[in-house]
């Protein structure tokens, strides 16, 4: 049964399982926000729940952020990401278990595409490439709510994918009458994301869409179709799409920097291979 689109979106926007805390994520705002706060002060805010203290850590500390010195507290890690990456890995932190147990080689992907955007945001210059990596790593949030929220449809999706050999995208929207990508972007308004990493959610796979941040949303778009011509994780469907003209446009790469940005994600995806988020 295809769901009416607004009636869809209501849904996903009124899931109270999927964010963790949000009344911290509230809380936390309006202290950013009041310019009243420290990094030292937000840290302690966020440091009274100590199973997501840890989670953020991990996150801060993994092989896509590649920081050459141990993270060791909430404070550095707000200083050195800055408060919308980590408000991102408190959010990013809550569908830990619903990843895992819905999809580990998802977050495989997600987190090879996480690495992908950094090393493409620094290679062509761009400034937050820590930013970049968190884009990358919640691009597919809306695969995690379909599996999770919606398992018949996810199942008859499935289905499409293996026996028709549908794309994912088309499955999802012959049986929804959207896609994920669209969920994705409905849950990054809910939760109040910044628009360098609600519009890569959005339009990773047409980035001509994305007004607000282009060159963010085509480095996610560029590392999605390497991650997935590498073969790391799985992102739904075995079918690797094509570079799209804009986003290699909108990221100024030439031949030699397009080779340079390929051999290090071969090299921080073999090391990074045994990285899991349960472990």
């Amino acid at each position: 049964m295809v769901l009416e689109e607004a009636a869809a979106k209501k849904r996903v926007q009124l899931l109270k399982n999927l964010p963790t805390l949000p009344g911290m994520i509230d809380k936390i705002s309006r202290a950013v926000e009041s310019k009243r706060f420290s990094a030292a002060d937000i840290g302690k805010l966020i440091s009274r729940d100590q199973v997501l203290t840890a989670k953020v850590l991990k996150l801060a500390n993994s092989a896509f952020f590649g920081f050459s010195r141990k993270v060791g507290s909430l404070t550095q890690a707000l200083v050195l990401l800055g408060f919308d990456v980590v408000k991102g890995l408190i959010l990013t932190s809550s569908v830990f278990d619903l990843m895992k147990n819905k999809g580990e080689d998802l977050w495989r992907h997600s987190m090879g595409v996480a690495s992908a955007a950094a090393i493409i945001a620094t290679e062509v210059g761009m400034p937050d490439a820590e930013e970049a990596s968190l884009a990358g790593l919640l691009h597919d949030l809306g695969k995690v709510v379909i599996r999770v929220h919606m398992p018949d449809d996810s199942a008859s999706i499935n289905e499409l994918v293996e026996v028709e050999g549908l794309a994912l995208r088309e499955a999802e929207r012959e049986v929804l009458g959207f896609n994920h990508t669209q969920v994705g972007q409905w849950l990054a308004e809910s939760w109040k994301l910044p628009e360098q990493l609600s519009e890569p959610i959005r339009w990773h796979h047409k980035p001509e869409g994305s007004r607000a941040a282009p060159q963010m949303t085509a480095a996610v778009h560029l590392a999605d179709c390497l991650v997935r011509g590498f073969g790391y994780g799985d992102g739904g469907d075995p079918w690797v799409p094509p570079l799209d003209r804009f986003a290699l446009k909108q990221l100024g790469l030439n031949s030699q920097k397009l080779e340079n940005i390929v051999a290090e994600l071969c090299e921080k995806l073999s090391s990074a291979n045994g990285a899991s988020m349960g472990s």
